[in-house]
């Protein structure tokens, strides 16, 4: 190299794998892996932000983030967490063993669509048959959700317990996962790591790469990590029994539940322009929830959000 040419390590694009404190693990265009510690405090990066380091230096360093086209938070009243950036779509893991929270559910939808991500949900633990009933009949109040949204529903047994179940690889599932940054959201107990197991052998292998890289915990998610995976990437967050959804506001709610905007459509809008749905007159939301068109399930967990945000 010319003495005083630029390095060509300098302002190098890379992908943050995951990250811990001041430290990320990325990988560059061309593969391979570099352990980064930022430059400055003001940077608040999520897994899956494109980042440019210099790794001329020992350790690299992240000298800015670039612009991100969406970034999935779970927020409470004074405190918000990045799960990641650049998401394609998300995967959100229930079962009926234990029976998935419809409120969480309904939560992540929210956050999802605000962000404008796609969405699939798996059924997982199918070899349980009374579980997983429970939990098609729970799921049966977001059904138009997820038809006006345009959101798949597969079922799966990532980790059979039940003799003589036989375990097929699911085509579908696999096919909706090709080519594309998916990030994979589940409340704790639902299976969400047997599934990345059972989808991606080397998983595990991967996440202590990671996890050993950042001094963090190997055998539980901490902060969210993403794996290559199907010519794509999944991204593993961590389970969680809370998501807020404080830094959204009602309109952007309201995008987690298109049964409104169908309702007002069929039946007129509302009387008030600015109708919550909850105790008004002349309420289209609440006529078509009467007349059976929308779930009344689907008007209750609307009106717990409100009171909660």
């Amino acid at each position: 190299m010319i003495v005083g040419s630029p390095s060509p390590f300098l302002d190098m694009q890379a992908r943050i794998l995951s990250h811990h404190g001041r430290q990320a693990w990325v990988i560059d265009g061309q593969g391979q892996h570099h352990l980064c510690m930022y430059k400055g405090r003001d940077q608040e990066p999520m897994t899956n932000d494109w980042v440019e380091i210099d790794s001329a230096v020992r350790p690299a360093v992240i000298l800015r983030q670039l612009p991100r086209k969406n970034a999935l938070l779970r927020s409470e009243a004074h405190r918000s967490k990045g799960l990641a950036a650049n998401i394609d779509q998300a995967m959100i893991v229930i079962s009926g063993d234990p029976l998935f929270s419809d409120e969480l559910l309904a939560r992540m939808i929210c956050a999802c669509v605000a962000e404008d991500i796609s969405g699939l949900i798996v059924v997982n633990k199918v070899d349980l048959s009374q579980p997983t009933a429970r939990a098609r009949q729970q799921l049966a109040s977001f059904t138009d959700c997820f038809a006006q949204l345009g959101w798949a529903v597969l079922e799966v047994a990532a980790k059979p317990k039940t003799p003589g179940f036989i375990q097929t690889e699911n085509a579908d599932l696999v096919r909706a996962l090709t080519e594309k940054t998916t990030l994979v959201l589940g409340q704790s107990g639902m299976g969400k790591s047997s599934l990345l197991n059972w989808l991606v052998p080397e998983f595990n292998a991967q996440t202590q790469e990671i996890s050993q890289a950042l001094q963090t915990g190997r055998h539980t998610t901490t902060a969210s990590r993403m794996v290559a995976a199907h010519d794509g990437w999944l991204i593993d967050t961590p389970g969680f029994q809370l998501f807020g959804l404080h830094h959204l506001s009602e309109t952007q709610l309201a995008l987690g539940f298109p049964e409104w905007a169908a309702a007002q459509e069929a039946h007129g809008r509302c009387r008030f322009a600015n109708c919550h749905h909850l105790n008004e007159p002349g309420c289209s939301v609440k006529q078509a929830v009467e007349s059976g068109e929308i779930a009344a399930r689907r008007l209750s967990l609307w009106q717990g959000l409100l009171k909660a945000s």
